[in-house]
Formats: C-alpha cells, sequence, structure tokens
C-alpha cells in the first residue's frame, strides 16, 4: 500500500514538473511572439476549428497543460487546468455524484478551457443556469506573457466585476485559459423524460408556459415534430409532473440517448436536409413567437422556446439578423459556413458602444494584437 502510496506522489509530481515547464516555455513563446510582431492561435483539441472566423498564426494548444488541480466534492468547486479532456472531469465528477450543471456538448477531444471559450451551454442552461454562471474563477496568460488571476475557487470570493465571466464565450481572444474553477451540483437521483407530438407552435406554446428556473424541469426541447421534456427530484413528484403534461414517458437509456445525441448535435436533425443550408443559432427573449418558414427550415428549439436552430441558405443571413433583433436577440452562423463567411463574420454585428468597449477589453488584455485575431470579429 505504502508502494503505491509513494508511485501515485512520484506520478504526481512529475505531471507538475511537466506543467511548470510547459507554462514557461509557453510565456517565452507569447513574449517572442508579442515582440516580433506574430500572432498566435489558441487551441485546445481543435473540436471546433470549424466555428466562427479563421485566425491565422502559429498553433499554440492548450491539450499538455491537463489535470485536477483542485476537488473537494464537500465544496462543489472543482478548478482544472485548461487542457483537461472535459470527459475526464465529467467521470470524475460522476464518481462522487455531482456534474457540470450547464451540461457542456462532449464532442471527442474536448478540453475544458475550449468550452468556456466557446461558451455553449447545454438544455439544461434555464433551469441551472449559464456557463458563465458557474464559472467563478481563472487563471490566464494575457498579451505579454503575464499570469492573471481572477475570481475565485469557492462560490463566496466571487464579488465585485466579475472578470473573469469575461471569458466564457471570448473564444481565446483575450488570452490562453491555464485553468477554470466551475461550480459543480449534485447529480440528480431521479431524473425521467417525457414526449409528446408537437408542432413548433404547439411546442413553444407548452414550453412558454412551463417554470424556468431551479424546480422540477430540466429540459425542455422541441425536435422532429416532438417536444421533449426532462424533470428530475422525488420519483412520485417527476412522475406526476411529466403525466401532467401528457405525453409518454421514455425509458431511461432512451431518453439519455436522445439528450446526449441532442447536447453533442450528433441527432439527425443537426444534419442539412439539402445542400447549400448553413446551419444558424437564434437566441431570443422568453416568449418570441415561431420563426416565419419564409425565412427558414426549423432545426430545433431548446432553452424552453429562447434557443432555436435553423437551417437557411446564404441568402437568408439579413431577414434572419433582423428578426432576431425585433425579437430581443440576436443570431449566430453556426456551422456549414463558407471560407468567405467566416473571414466576413459569423456573429451579429453590435452596436458601435458594445463593439468599442470589446476592442478595448481586446487592448488592455492582448495590447500588440497576438491570440487569434479574426476569431471572433475580422478586425480583432
Amino acid at each position: 500500500m505504502r508502494n503505491q502510496d509513494n508511485n501515485h506522489a512520484g506520478m504526481l509530481a512529475h505531471q507538475e514538473e511537466d506543467a511548470a515547464h510547459w507554462l514557461a516555455d509557453t510565456r517565452r513563446r507569447i513574449r517572442a511572439a508579442a515582440d516580433e510582431g506574430r500572432r498566435l492561435v489558441i487551441e485546445g483539441s481543435g473540436s471546433r476549428q470549424d466555428f466562427a472566423g479563421v485566425p491565422q498564426g502559429e498553433r499554440l494548444s492548450l491539450r499538455a497543460y491537463r489535470g485536477i488541480v483542485h476537488y473537494e466534492p464537500d465544496d462543489l468547486v472543482i478548478t482544472v487546468r485548461a487542457g483537461t479532456p472535459l470527459a475526464d472531469v465529467q467521470q470524475g465528477l460522476a464518481q462522487h455524484g455531482q456534474m457540470l450543471g450547464f451540461e457542456p456538448p462532449l464532442r471527442p477531444g474536448a478540453t475544458v478551457g475550449g468550452a468556456v471559450a466557446l461558451g455553449w451551454s447545454g438544455p439544461r442552461r434555464p433551469f441551472a443556469g449559464a456557463l458563465r454562471d458557474h464559472l467563478l474563477g481563472v487563471r490566464m496568460l494575457d498579451g505579454e506573457g503575464r499570469l492573471l488571476r481572477f475570481g475565485g475557487q469557492v462560490v463566496k470570493n466571487v464579488a465585485g466585476f466579475d472578470v473573469a465571466r469575461l471569458m466564457a464565450g471570448s473564444l481565446g481572444v483575450l488570452g490562453p485559459l491555464l485553468e477554470v474553477s466551475l461550480r459543480v451540483l449534485p447529480r440528480p437521483s431521479v431524473e425521467r423524460s417525457a414526449v409528446l407530438a408537437a408542432t413548433p407552435a404547439q411546442a413553444l406554446q407548452l414550453m412558454q408556459a412551463l417554470p424556468i428556473g431551479p424546480g422540477l424541469l430540466t429540459a425542455a426541447a422541441h425536435v422532429q415534430d416532438r417536444l421533449y421534456l426532462r424533470s428530475a427530484g422525488s420519483l412520485a413528484c417527476v412522475q406526476a409532473f411529466l403525466a401532467r403534461q401528457g405525453g409518454q414517458c421514455m425509458e431511461p437509456d432512451a431518453a439519455q440517448a436522445f439528450w446526449s445525441e441532442f447536447t453533442d448535435q450528433t441527432h439527425a436533425c443537426f444534419t442539412p436536409p439539402t445542400d447549400g443550408l448553413r446551419l444558424w443559432r437564434i437566441s431570443l427573449r422568453p416568449g418570441a413567437a415561431v420563426l416565419p418558414s419564409e425565412l427558414a427550415v426549423p432545426c430545433a428549439i431548446d432553452w424552453a422556446g429562447a434557443l432555436r436552430w435553423v437551417w437557411a441558405p446564404a441568402s437568408a443571413a439579413g431577414g434572419l439578423v433582423a428578426w432576431a433583433r425585433a425579437h430581443g436577440g440576436h443570431a449566430t452562423l453556426w456551422a456549414h459556413a463558407s471560407a468567405r463567411e467566416r473571414h466576413g463574420g459569423v456573429f451579429q454585428a453590435l452596436p458601435a458602444p458594445v463593439m468599442r468597449l470589446h476592442q478595448r477589453l481586446k487592448q488592455v488584455f492582448d495590447p500588440r494584437g497576438v491570440f487569434n485575431v479574426g476569431r471572433m470579429y475580422p478586425q480583432f
């Protein structure tokens, strides 16, 4: 037993030594790039290099900087290095009956840092909070190679202007994340799903009448004329809640398979129905109406109606953006964009004051434009 403990301690010491060497080398690379006017492209596993703009420069991979830094299940907080695979984190949390509440997609090789940089929250978002709500602290490097730390490793440390949450969805334009501290949630002991036939209009009417926030409901999504509802709590309460909504209860294995495919976007609805279509992600205020059929082909509805996935040709871009604005939201060209569209920017244009704020943040964190230039917006 003592030999096993010694071997484990030795392995951890070796990992820490490797991490220290990687960090020192990375800081030197960043400083050299800044001094020589070169650019670096930050990546984790590269699982979403097909999204957003196409930055040019040398690859700066974070995959080698991995491992759990601190995890005490009773604290409901985990701190991990950015290159750690999401699957490893989820597996470790599951051993203690816990999970990441923002339900990130588990694409092959996806890393924690990549998930935070992308800012993608799954179906549990309206009921448990977005990724940024679970992000308590970060450790990162700026464009001069300096180490920065924001937030903390416990919930009570988060106060004042929460800079750490700027990193959720930042796509690496402010600098590479080194470590992230995330709030975790207890895994429900009972979680069941039901499915019922519904048109998009019928599904929205039902979803928009359901309670949002902590409670029995943990997901509500519409796919291919079927409304899927997921509920967690005591078995009696869950069964009664789903029975009131109507529909047919799903076998647990079938329900798990559906929610995994839907969250990870491997479900058939995320396959283009015809050639030449783009996948758009439209985030809207609660209560928004059904998207007009002349604008796009519906793919799916998530977040109890606040998130729409649609297929549309390139010519529909202006109409989709205008419709999203009119309904208090924004549209993003998510997948299957052409190279020209990606270079032009896949995000809806920001109001001038907000864009100036983005530019000022970029100037503060990366004054010499080293990181991921062109990834979020063409100009930075």
